[in-house]
């Protein structure tokens, strides 16, 4: 009787193990939007404007975003965004309470993802180089990201570092790739070298990569497919 039970006992804690072991194995496929809190996802602070509104704010952001402070030479371009407010206010349209909201949704990260081991597709920017191999990344999703063209929201942006000794052996910049391995929601600012000089870019997020894999390409009724990036248009 007590060696039966004691089998049992055996039996039972094996199989806790077992599916334990298959649970942190499970690996978890998510796109670009996942990175975004899900409460945030749907939130769009220029979903009542009109075009003509809408227009007008992303070329107040714009430039708020990009000149330097107000000064000799940038007061020509601060008396054109002085001459958009009384529109705006006309409207309703409060340029703060939209900046607010629009910054929350770049910079906030999903604290859910923290520990988990993910999978997802994305565009390769190397940072550390050995030879032909690559052993630090940024994950974007696009192509151009970071050097092109202004850099994705922190939330968008994923500093990958390859645990495989060797690196990934890439073929050319902005290779688009699978990701596999652990996530977490962890902020900084990694400086990149470029030819003009060298800029900060805010990160969200940090992966240990267990796997790289090539994107395949697949074919739809003749059309080439790129990787799927999700991402919610921000601007």
């Amino acid at each position: 009787m007590h060696m039966k039970r004691n089998i049992l006992i055996v039996v039972m804690v094996a199989c806790t193990l077992f599916s334990a072991a298959l649970r942190a194995e499970q690996i978890r496929q998510i796109t670009w939007d996942t990175l975004i809190p899900l409460h945030l996802v749907s939130v769009d602070p220029l979903a009542d404007f009109t075009q003509d509104q809408k227009d007008i704010v992303y070329w107040v952001i714009n430039m708020l975003e990009s000149l330097p402070p107000r000064g000799p030479e940038t007061e020509e371009y601060y008396q054109e965004i002085d001459k958009a407010m009384p529109t705006l206010r006309k409207a309703g349209i409060n340029i703060q309470e939209v900046l607010a909201t629009r910054n929350k949704i770049r910079t906030t990260v999903n604290e859910d993802l923290n520990g988990q081991r993910i999978r997802m597709p994305g565009y390769l920017l190397p940072l550390e180089v050995s030879g032909a191999n690559v052993t630090e990344f940024l994950l974007v999703p696009y192509i151009g990201a970071c050097i092109h063209v202004p850099p994705p929201p922190p939330n968008q942006i994923v500093h990958v570092k390859v645990t495989k000794k060797g690196g990934y052996k890439t073929k050319s910049l902005y290779d688009p790739v699978w990701v596999t391995g652990v996530i977490s929601a962890k902020s900084m600012v990694k400086d990149l070298y470029l030819v003009d000089g060298s800029a900060g870019v805010n990160i969200g997020y940090t992966m240990q990569a267990s796997q790289i894999k090539p994107y395949e390409m697949t074919r739809q009724k003749g059309r080439s497919r790129t990787p799927p990036t999700d991402q919610r248009p921000m601007e």
